[in-house]
């Protein structure tokens, strides 16, 4: 699947397109070679890879991230152009590797005519296993919701940020990838963001007539894996993100089998985290649970026993009891045993819109408002995984505890 997106984007980019005039040929001014945009995620290997993106105006000869630990930026990395045919400045690309465990890194990205940004840092994953706490929302875009969300997030200084779909809700409108970028970059200089495609990824002009598909996301996004559906470990923790849109492809379901029953063989993972924008199960009006997804992915989650599954694309928050068969298999509303049952959550109040519910909460559902918010997740090395539901006021929606079965 995806080397069939890829070769879409490929093709898009071979389709003449006419650029704005600001891109047009002519001297560059310090305006159109200034970096802006940044964003890192982590490599395949979150102890030793951190991969950065940016954007200028217009290209620049020799784009690079300089970046070493402290003040003394020894290293450089150069920086490969990333491209489709919609794009509204040139994207660029690097991966930083040999990087040491555990260890805050400066960098600066940029070109040394062009011009440099600001330095900012980051952390890699630590060696050892160590407490760490990650955040998580979905179907975010541009409001001032979502810019307050962001704003949250930024202050819990997390190891890194999960977005479970549905980004910057461009819909064809490459701007909006702007604008979008841009206001998340305070965050995302500094903060991993680790992001899967959802149906607003999946992209057509406007007017709907042309579809192309991932190619922006694939585009302006540096990710591991397969870049719509990767895995990562942090300390003791798994994460695979999955491409709920494409999720019938063969390729990726033996994947995700295959992933989840390796991070069940190998010792060293004692949490294993999904994040995807579909949810399985969900009670916003005019939609509902998911049969399909139900049908393919409950008995690989119930099989190798998923501790935790974060979702999008209903803009509430919602959390269902442990579930194990499709039913519950809990009535406590705080407090779970690792192994008993997948506890499944949708983070979709990341600030585009908010959604209704029906009427009567199923009996599967242990928590559900109608409110913009963030998870907040404490992996500890020791002792139970806290999950913390919040509003943009800091309040509490819910907090729920697993307790580790080893």
């Amino acid at each position: 699947m995806i080397k069939m997106l890829r070769a879409l984007a490929c093709a898009l980019l071979m389709s003449p397109v006419a650029l704005p005039a600001a891109h047009a040929d002519g001297p560059n001014s310090a305006a159109d070679t200034a970096p802006s945009q940044r964003r890192i995620a982590f490599g395949d290997d979150a102890k030793h890879t951190m991969l950065v993106a940016w954007q200028t105006r217009k290209a620049v000869d020799a784009p690079v991230v300089e970046y070493g630990v402290g003040a003394k930026l020894t290293l450089s990395a150069p920086a490969r152009r990333s491209s489709y045919a919609y794009e509204t400045g040139a994207i660029w690309e690097a991966a930083l590797t040999g990087l040491t465990p555990g260890t805050v890194y400066t960098y600066r990205v940029g070109d040394p005519v062009g011009g440099f940004s600001e330095p900012a840092s980051f952390r890699t994953a630590p060696d050892k296993p160590e407490d760490f706490t990650f955040t998580a929302f979905g179907d975010q875009g541009s409001t001032p919701a979502a810019e307050m969300n962001m704003t949250n997030v930024l202050i819990d200084r997390p190891a890194f940020h999960l977005l479970p779909g549905d980004l910057s809700y461009a819909n064809g409108v490459h701007s909006r990838w702007d604008d979008y970028l841009q206001l998340n970059e305070p965050l995302t200089r500094e903060v991993p963001f680790m992001a899967v495609p959802g149906n607003h990824e999946n992209e057509k002009l406007p007017g709907g007539k042309r579809p192309i598909g991932y190619a922006a996301f694939l585009a302006r996004y540096a990710l591991p894996g397969a870049e719509s559906y990767y895995v990562f470990d942090y300390g003791r923790a798994r994460f695979v993100g999955v491409d709920t849109v494409h999720l019938e492809q063969k390729e990726q379901q033996a994947w995700l089998e295959e992933t989840l029953a390796g991070a069940r063989r190998d010792p060293k993972v004692k949490w294993l985290i999904v994040f995807q924008h579909y949810p399985l199960y969900g009670s916003t009006r005019g939609r509902g649970d998911n049969g399909e997804l139900i049908k393919l992915q409950q008995p690989l989650f119930d099989r190798y026993k998923v501790d935790l599954v974060i979702c999008g694309h209903d803009h509430v928050y919602e959390r269902q009891y442990p579930m194990r068969g499709g039913k519950a298999v809990s009535a406590s509303l705080t407090d779970y045993r690792q192994g008993e049952g997948t506890l499944y959550v949708i983070a979709g109040g990341g600030g585009i819109s908010l959604y209704d519910f029906v009427p009567k909460k199923p009996a599967v559902c242990a928590v559900r408002e109608r409110a913009y918010s963030r998870l907040r997740v404490r992996v500890p090395v020791e002792g139970p995984l806290v999950a913390e539901a919040l509003r943009l006021d800091g309040s509490l929606i819910e907090k729920f505890e697993i307790r580790p079965a080893r």
